[in-house]
């Protein structure tokens, strides 16, 4: 996720002019602010001892904005280790091949973002160094983080990566659509039933479409989950698409999308679903955090609102998480002040600073108050409740397979029953290596 960092801007700006202590005296107001509200700034983070004279690289993907947001980082990890030098040399486009390549030629960087393809890649094969010890030392453990952020990270129990920031949906909506029609703004109590009955009659009572989806694996995830379905089982030996579950929430939105209350973006003439309710096309849609920035930069004249996504049925709420960590070369020269740099840019302290700029959520479920925008944090409280769509090694091909069964309810080549049978078909031989 990616916010527009103005604050920073503008502060900046203004400490290069004649109000110079205006502007930084504010900033050093917010700094403390946040630390007050945390407990948690540079100084508290705990030291332990790392290499004389230590050196590291790192790199991540991300445009200048994500840039600047790590060069921040790094002045703040300077004031606690001002003997480590940090060469940061991000990478903007095709990071997991050229990092691939870079392991596989001795050249890749000390410390760098680490995905579900890179951790499928480096995990169990000893190319990322085990940070659990090193998190002892900085008196960090495991519990501090939000528990499912770990999962993609974790081999055999031990800590390969520590989550740097996270994404998940909530239920986002447009409330003059919901005025136009006469009826109550969505609540975090609305289940599925609660969804479709406001869809059709928006979508019967006004210009709006009611609710938008499109084919995607991420935005059936929690509809998918949340009725109790999964994409293979827990030890990803087995496909479970072709399941009462999974058919289940199938046949929830396919109903919806045949009684003409669900359209996707090409539907309405959008390029996604958030760009329909920007243009004021769609009533309802599960998107994330990013909407924040979106709608600021290209709709700031667009009242919209966010909400949890809707319960299944059976009472429970489910959601997926996006989540990317920062990892360890475990071929690194300097061990204990890369595992240092890490650790110290996944804590309470240097998250705390970056929630303050908003522009991602930090890994400690403590922090979540720090979220300023508050539709940003109606959609932060899916990080309580998702889960990470992470299926091993075949993670990519298997969601695929998921996007794939969709599609083809959606255009009518199969029906729900025969889509999902073929989908699971497909990713068991993909799980035995076919």
């Amino acid at each position: 996720m990616k916010r527009v960092l103005t604050l920073i801007v503008v502060l900046a700006f203004l400490c290069a002019g004649s109000i110079v202590f205006i502007g930084c005296q504010k900033k050093e107001a917010e700094v403390s602010e946040v630390a007050e509200m945390t407990g948690a700034d540079a100084v508290s983070f705990t030291k332990f001892a790392v290499e004389e004279g230590a050196s590291i690289v790192f790199s991540g993907w991300g445009d200048q904005t994500e840039q600047q947001i790590y060069k921040d980082a790094i002045v703040r990890f300077n004031k606690i280790y001002p003997d480590v030098t940090v060469d940061y040399q991000p990478i903007p486009a095709d990071f997991q091949t050229k990092l691939k390549a870079m392991m596989a030629g001795g050249t890749a960087p000390d410390v760098f973002y680490v995905d579900d393809q890179l951790i499928t890649a480096f995990g169990t094969t000893g190319q990322l160094l085990q940070l659990d010890s090193y998190m002892a030392d900085a008196g960090q453990a495991r519990s501090d983080f939000i528990e499912s952020l770990l999962t993609i990270f974790t081999v055999d129990g031990k800590t390969y990566g520590l989550p740097k920031d996270w994404g998940t949906l909530g239920l986002v909506y447009l409330p003059e659509a919901f005025a136009t029609a006469g009826i109550a703004e969505p609540t975090d109590d609305w289940d599925w039933d609660d969804l479709a009955k406001a869809a059709k009659i928006i979508t019967e009572k006004t210009d709006y479409a009611g609710f938008g989806q499109n084919p995607d694996w991420a935005r059936f995830a929690p509809w998918a989950f949340a009725n109790g379905g999964s994409y293979t089982n827990a030890d990803f030996s087995k496909a479970t698409l072709n399941t009462s579950a999974i058919k289940g929430a199938a046949e929830f939105i396919l109903k919806m999308k045949n009684d003409g209350i669900l359209v996707t973006s090409q539907d309405v003439g959008a390029g996604w679903c958030g760009e329909a309710i920007g243009k004021e096309l769609i009533a309802m849609t599960y998107e994330g955090g990013w909407m924040v920035n979106y709608m600021r930069n290209d709709f700031p004249d667009v009242n919209w609102k966010a909400v949890q996504v809707a319960k299944a049925p059976n009472g429970k709420r489910s959601n997926v998480i996006f989540t990317n960590a920062i990892g360890v070369n475990a071929a690194t020269k300097y061990p204990k002040a890369s595992a240092a740099f890490t650790i110290f840019l996944t804590s309470r302290e240097n998250q705390a600073a970056v929630a303050a700029t908003g522009f991602a959520y930090p890994a400690h479920p403590d922090q979540l108050d720090l979220i300023q925008d508050p539709n940003d944090r109606a959609i932060s409280a899916g990080g309580l409740i998702g889960q990470v769509a992470y299926w091993g090694p075949n993670t990519g091909k298997i969601n695929d397979q998921a996007s794939k069964a969709i599609e083809r309810i959606y255009l009518g080549a199969l029906g729900v029953d025969d889509s999902f049978a073929e989908a699971d078909k497909k990713v068991n031989a993909i799980l035995a290596g076919e």
